[in-house]
């Protein structure tokens, strides 16, 4: 009996959540439309453990989830913050919105030409995470500067196709996980926290977000004093 229709049908789960999270953005069911980012995140994190689990991994699942994810946690990413508050600025907000899932495609293509020579670490953003950091905000309820939510999500579809680094906690990593970056971050979360709790899940993204970014730097910065002090 072919059971890889288990694992694709997790895998089509994830592309049918983001499917029903633009249909309820576009009719203002918000917070609903968030959860159903964060189903299809649970179904993108579960497809490729069944898919192992059965032994049925294929190229077919690869293709599916990439398509998938562009669909959860690109465009339907940015059609729900549009919806929820970009709106109010029009064409200057739809821009950036839409920009999330052509970066997001671009990042999804770029990790399965590079799946054979990147371990370890996460080239670029995932996209999950963006998907996570913009059904967090909504579901936190508050809003903040339109100008601020432009840049952060322009910021979240460079992350994606940048170069920065991120821990995937899936094996040994040419990268050292750095503890001044996490005490930053750990700091901005409790800090966010404090002053308004119910935005501890999108802190919480949004530290993963900058921790990615501060140990990358430090990374790269201990590399580059290594070379100088070896070229002494």
């Amino acid at each position: 009996m072919n059971k890889s229709w288990i694992a694709n049908g997790v895998t089509a789960a994830n592309a049918l959540f983001g499917g029903l999270a633009i249909m309820l953005s576009l009719m203002g069911e918000f917070k609903t439309a968030a959860i159903c980012i964060i189903l299809a995140m649970i179904a993108d994190a579960l497809d490729g453990r069944v898919a192992r689990a059965l032994h049925t991994a294929g190229p077919m699942g690869v293709e599916l989830d990439s398509l998938s994810d562009d669909i959860s946690f690109g465009i339907a990413s940015g059609t729900l913050i549009f919806a929820y508050q970009l709106h109010e600025w029009g064409i200057w907000g739809a821009i950036p919105c839409a920009l999330l899932g052509a970066f997001c495609a671009f990042r999804l293509a770029r990790f399965n030409v590079k799946v054979d020579t990147v371990h370890g670490y996460f080239e670029g953003l995932p996209c999950p995470t963006t998907g996570a950091v913009i059904a967090c905000y909504v579901l936190g309820g508050a809003k903040a500067w339109n100008w601020l939510v432009c840049l952060f999500v322009l910021l979240l579809g460079v992350l994606m196709v940048s170069e920065i680094h991120y821990p995937d906690n899936k094996g040994a990593s040419v990268d050292r996980l750095h503890l001044p970056a996490f005490l930053i971050c750990l700091a901005f979360f409790i800090i966010v926290t404090v002053i308004y709790w119910p935005a501890w899940a999108v802190a919480l993204c949004v530290a993963y977000v900058i921790f990615g970014i501060i140990n990358t730097y430090m990374n790269r910065h201990t590399k580059k004093t290594k070379m100088i002090k070896d070229e002494i």
